[in-house]
């Protein structure tokens, strides 16, 4: 018999009690789950925004890739396949960056957790992002300056040199913020406790 001078024992195995607190929390979870989603989609539309702003700043500087060229010489095809060789590392590590941060997003599904403590994450994918699209973006340069009739090549141009330091950098930028957000989710410091322990006694 449940003695009546600990009301908060009581209460603590009243199975409305649970039932309450197990409903408190299916909505906390809910919300947490839409808040994510629509984080999601403003993420995405401001990725979308940031390419389409960079997109026209590039296209309206003149297309100028160097003096033109009849054929590349030995240095420069060892320049091209050094450049090509670093664009397509860059590439394959910022793929592994968007899916290493899907799979931590992914253990997180039924851990509590707040868009702030998710920052990093978004930052991180909108770097990856944007260094896939800068990565794109030099590879487009390199062909549109072997284009006939009018070859030319030259790595170090100012639109080319543009994307390349654009594609490392935010590839870097989107290396530190996953390491920021994986240190949390690692060492568990994200961890919820719930103010009222409903377990029974």
């Amino acid at each position: 018999m449940a003695d009546r001078s600990e009301p908060g024992r009581v209460a603590n195995r009243d199975p409305r009690i649970k039932a309450e607190f197990r409903n408190n929390n299916m909505m906390r979870t809910n919300v947490r789950l839409g808040i994510g989603r629509l984080g999601f989609y403003v993420g995405a539309a401001v990725l979308a925004g940031v390419v389409w702003i960079i997109e026209v700043y590039i296209q309206s500087k003149p297309q100028v890739y160097g003096a033109a060229i009849s054929s590349l010489d030995p240095l420069q095809e060892k320049q091209l396949g050094a450049f090509l060789q670093m664009n397509q590392l860059l590439i394959a590590l910022g793929t592994a960056l968007l899916g290493a941060i899907g799979f931590f997003l992914d253990r997180r599904r039924k851990s509590y957790s707040t868009p702030r403590q998710l920052w990093a994450a978004f930052a991180s994918a909108l770097c990856g992002g944007l260094s896939l699209y800068f990565g794109y973006r030099a590879y487009e340069d390199v062909v549109l300056m072997l284009e006939p009739p009018y070859p030319t090549f030259d790595l170090t141009g100012s639109l080319i040199l543009w994307d390349r330091y654009a594609h490392f950098g935010t590839f870097l930028l989107g290396v530190f913020f996953f390491a920021d957000f994986a240190f949390h989710e690692l060492t568990g410091e994200n961890k919820h406790e719930y103010p009222l322990d409903v377990r029974s006694r």
